[in-house]
């Protein structure tokens, strides 16, 4: 859509929305844009998924030619052919609106071209032609393809074996060039920048084991081809070098946020080789078990893909049916909402109705994790609600949104609806900044909660509008201020309690202190060592912070407000038994054990008395009372 709209895909400067990324060159972008064009943004899906699925054919039909070709055998073709469409990650993958078919197609057509000797210069400058377009729909497809052609041209024309390269490679340098300058080198970090994220060794071997349950017979028969039939083998020179690129490639699956689509060509390259050994066992005439047994082994992997697929693959599909119908609410829901919307899984749901994407999740979430990427100015978006609605896939969220992203959202919107695994988040109703008491309650609120209000540890974690050391905090009632003089961002005060005549209660206000750990924002009527001062209700005694407990390591900017019960007029070193705030202050909010999440600050009916919370184990002042976090 971008691209109809004549916008840059590969933008060098994410300081402004959208927030997106183009991780791949433009060929594939390019066609579903015809797509677009005509049938519009929903029949652009269905357009680029008929391409997927199609190239999927394709891509068969060129290794049945190559594998033909080369061993004059039809079946060794055949098998080629139906080994790649039996693979269940091709299976899976070929009719998504990916790229990754119609690379594998245009790749495996460059190969068809070269394989038949002598080498017509037409055909030899169109397969050079059809390996540069399958690198600018897939970068990584600049290794397996073009190694497997240079080495198939060596042993039999190293000429154009060298020429080959240097056209290609010239190519592909002098297009990277232009779009790298058009772009201000926006396509280079889209597709390379962008593209280097954290690589685990326990993904890869997660992948790598799924595959070998997946295709355990055709990774053997593509290593019986590699190390067995190199004398024989008549595809060998180009089979070996297309299977080991091919590997090289799929070890990339180590990488966060990577799929089977990394696995495409290495199916491909394994169905090469079955059909080279089936080819090479029927020329075996003389032995006729020998024959029959791969063969029994091609048929019993091609069962064993399709057990894969039914067992595996067909469930996730049955676990993606359950969920339509409410997907189809989602999909009503986006369309019901005014307004710029944030999602990650579903994404689709956007553009089908010819809404721009304002942010790609997970690409910005790595960047910023790798220091690449600013996200201040989507934090300050999200803090003032500048989104109509945000729909995250709970799944996955931890890879694509960070801690900040999630905390903003908290802060700023409410948890509405859980749909098909989604959380549907809408912006938090803001009450006025001018309320200072509920009526009817015995206390007047200790600060401004504009932005919500958050159970925490038995207190309340008030978020005010502004920045840190610039909301006030002030005294719930009268009473007698203490601060101790490791106190850097707490106060407490003594005060008798309203619901209990005759009884004492302490108040207490943390979170009052810096980011950085240094610079307290109590106001300096208290410095450290105060002890039993009168204060009157309503009396300034600092400012919402940021600390958090750990320097560098930024808090929201907030107030914690807590209520204990009192024994005596010094402040106890533990607290055991923090009573529950609601009822002095008459707020209306779920209860803690019912909900974690941010709350509007409500004022409701008042309470008989004080609930007490049991805590399991004794709140150590030092580390665990003062500041809560």
């Amino acid at each position: 859509m971008r691209l109809v709209a004549g916008q840059n895909l590969y933008r060098a400067d994410l300081s402004t929305p959208p927030y997106t990324i183009s991780n791949y060159p433009p060929l594939y972008v390019m066609v579903v844009a015809l797509g677009v064009k005509l049938f519009g943004p929903a029949g652009a899906f269905t357009f680029g998924r008929v391409v997927s699925a199609l190239s999927a054919w394709v891509a068969a039909l060129c290794l049945y030619f190559i594998v033909k070709k080369a061993t004059r055998d039809r079946l060794a073709g055949l098998v080629a052919a139906a080994m790649l469409l039996a693979f269940p990650f091709v299976t899976y993958w070929s009719p998504l609106l990916r790229i990754d078919m119609l690379a594998l197609a245009l790749s495996l057509g460059g190969l068809a071209l070269l394989i038949e000797q002598p080498l017509s210069t037409r055909r030899f400058v169109a397969a050079a032609l059809l390996l540069t377009a399958a690198i600018y729909t897939r970068q990584s497809y600049a290794l397996a393809a073009p190694l497997a052609a240079f080495c198939w041209l060596l042993g039999h024309n190293w000429k154009r074996a060298f020429g080959l390269a240097a056209l290609v490679g010239g190519l592909s340098l002098a297009l990277f060039l232009i779009l790298n300058l058009a772009t201000n080198g926006g396509f280079f970090y889209n597709i390379v920048t962008a593209n280097v994220n954290e690589f685990g060794l326990e993904r890869l071997k997660w992948n790598a084991e799924n595959f070998q349950r997946a295709a355990l017979l055709p990774l053997l028969l593509g290593g019986f081809s590699l190390f067995l039939l190199w004398r024989w083998n008549p595809l060998w020179l180009l089979a070996a070098p297309y299977l080991l690129g091919a590997t090289a490639s799929a070890a990339t699956i180590g990488k966060i946020g990577s799929n089977v689509n990394y696995l495409l060509e290495l199916c491909a390259a394994l169905s090469i080789a079955a059909g080279a050994v089936i080819a090479w066992s029927r020329s075996q005439t003389e032995i006729f078990t020998l024959r029959a047994a791969f063969l029994i082994t091609v048929a019993l992997g091609l069962g064993q893909m399709t057990h894969f697929m039914l067992a595996e693959k067909t469930w996730d599909l049955r676990e993606r049916n359950a969920r339509l119908a409410d997907l189809r609410r989602l999909q009503a829901l986006v369309a019901e909402t005014p307004g710029p919307i944030l999602a990650d899984e579903y994404m689709g749901l956007l553009t089908l109705q010819g809404r721009p994407l304002v942010i790609q999740p997970f690409e910005v979430t790595q960047l910023s994790r790798d220091g690449q990427w600013d996200q201040t100015p989507l934090l300050e978006s999200l803090r003032q609600n500048e989104f109509a609605a945000i729909i995250i896939f709970e799944p996955w969220s931890g890879e694509r949104w960070t801690p900040e992203m999630r905390a903003a959202i908290d802060q700023s919107y409410r948890l509405a609806d859980n749909i098909a695994e989604n959380k549907v988040y809408l912006p938090r109703a803001r009450p006025t900044a001018s309320l200072e008491i509920c009526p009817g309650a015995a206390w007047r609120l200790p600060g401004d909660g504009s932005r919500g209000v958050k159970w925490n540890n038995g207190g309340l974690d008030f978020f005010g509008q502004g920045p840190e050391g610039k909301i006030p905090v002030y005294a719930v009632a009268d009473g007698l201020l203490t601060r101790q003089a490791d106190w850097f961002d707490t106060v407490a005060i003594l005060h008798d309690d309203p619901l209990q005549p005759g009884a004492k209660i302490w108040s207490v206000y943390s979170s009052l202190g810096a980011a950085n750990g240094l610079d307290s924002y109590i106001a300096p009527d208290f410095p450290p060592g105060t002890g039993n001062l009168p204060v009157k209700a309503g009396q300034l005694l600092g400012y919402q912070g940021a600390w958090s407990g750990k320097p560098l390591w930024r808090s929201w900017v907030h107030l914690h407000f807590a209520v204990f019960s009192a024994d005596g007029a010094a402040f106890p070193s533990a607290q055991v038994n923090p009573l529950d705030p609601l009822p002095y202050l008459n707020l209306a909010l779920q209860p803690q054990a019912e909900n974690s999440h941010q709350q509007d600050l409500k004022c409701g009916q008042p309470r008989p008395s004080p609930q007490l919370f049991f805590r399991k184990k004794p709140c150590n002042l030092t580390c665990a009372c003062f500041p809560y976090y």
